[in-house]
């Protein structure tokens, strides 16, 4: 009898521990490779980790091919662990060929690989068209570029608009991530530019596209900025039954939230929330090779992620005198979250 209680506590204590991060699979939804060094390829496999890399930016056509041929070259050398996303350039928006060149050139990134659009968040806060209008997402001219995306099967990734705090003063925003990104980039604060379109307008006009585009697969980067209020995030979910949401750079958000709530929140959404960073592995800085930058990524990023969303331990704050509680996920909420969400609206992932 002993040995048998024995044994039975053993294996109570087996399922109840977490799964390893190293033989878990999992996916990034949203990384930016900008390198042809992929010695950081390794260590992906070593932890059962792929990344989806988002070329970004429609300033300019060189640039985005630039970009373009950074992911499509290390989706071809290692299918198995990087897929991409392409974009497309707003330059001639408006003109007569503009629509016809725009299309061509997805589905030429479509047959070299891209297995989704991305669109930034310059469509509504940087271009504007030849009325001085800024041009938002749901631009009757952008509808046919988003039908051929739809046509071709493929996702729509949409960084629409800024967090919140992107309206408040720098002091008053409620995560360091937030302040000191707008204090390095005030073009993007919009507390300094009253004249822009309003946080309410950009969502608004997501809102609109999704009603004209019910069919479209959609995952909407940085919780759908919407990250300030699960419930808001709830909200807009119920709304549009083709939209998902990426957790990129806004995992904080959640932290900065009662945990209970984000946690009946995502065991509630958990098929519509996809696992993702915005990290960067770049050849910006040249002392500091892929490798080393993967491994410190892995480190300060990947692992803590885990941590937070396995466990159920006291985490302090980077920036704040706060602590936060781990969200402790069940193994099967962990499943689709960091895999089978991506795989599910990234048709051709793997």
């Amino acid at each position: 009898m002993k040995i048998f209680l024995l044994l039975f506590a053993v294996f109570l204590s087996a399922c109840a521990q977490k799964p390893a991060f190293e033989t878990f699979p999992k996916i990034d939804a949203h990384v930016h490779l900008n390198t042809t060094d992929d010695s950081f390829v390794q260590l992906l496999r070593d932890n059962n980790l792929m990344l989806m890399t988002l070329v970004t930016g429609s300033v300019s056509q060189s640039e985005i091919e630039k970009e373009f041929r950074y992911a499509r070259d290390l989706y071809r050398a290692h299918p198995t662990s990087i897929a991409f996303a392409t974009t497309f350039s707003m330059d001639g928006f408006g003109e007569p060929d503009w629509e016809e060149n725009t299309i061509k050139w997805l589905g030429k990134s479509f047959d070299e690989g891209a297995i989704a659009v991305k669109v930034w968040k310059d469509i509504g806060m940087v271009f504007r068209d030849k009325e001085d209008n800024f041009i938002l997402i749901d631009d009757p001219r952008l509808d046919p570029i988003f039908d051929f995306i739809e046509s071709r099967d493929k996702t729509l990734v949409n960084h629409n608009g800024e967090p919140k705090n992107c309206w408040l003063p720098l002091d008053e925003m409620t995560v360091f991530g937030d302040s000191s990104y707008f204090a390095e980039h005030p073009q993007y604060h919009m507390y300094l530019h009253p004249d822009y379109p309003s946080y309410e307008a950009l969502n608004a006009a997501r809102d609109r596209m999704l009603e004209k585009h019910p069919n479209l697969r959609y995952v909407g980067c940085h919780l759908g900025s919407l990250e300030w209020s699960v419930d808001e995030l709830a909200e807009t979910l119920d709304k549009y039954s083709n939209m998902s949401v990426d957790m990129a750079a806004r995992i904080v958000h959640f932290q900065v939230q009662d945990s209970d709530k984000v946690r009946t929140f995502i065991l509630k959404y958990q098929d519509r929330v996809l696992y993702g960073t915005d990290i960067q592995i770049s050849e910006k800085n040249n002392s500091v090779g892929s490798k080393e930058q993967a491994q410190e990524m892995f480190e300060e990023v990947w692992l803590l992620d885990w941590e937070y969303f396995t466990s159920d331990k006291l985490f302090q704050q980077k920036d704040k005198d706060k602590e936060y509680k781990g969200l402790n996920l069940p193994e099967e909420v962990l499943e689709k979250i960091y895999y089978k969400n991506a795989i599910r609206m990234y048709p051709g992932f793997g």
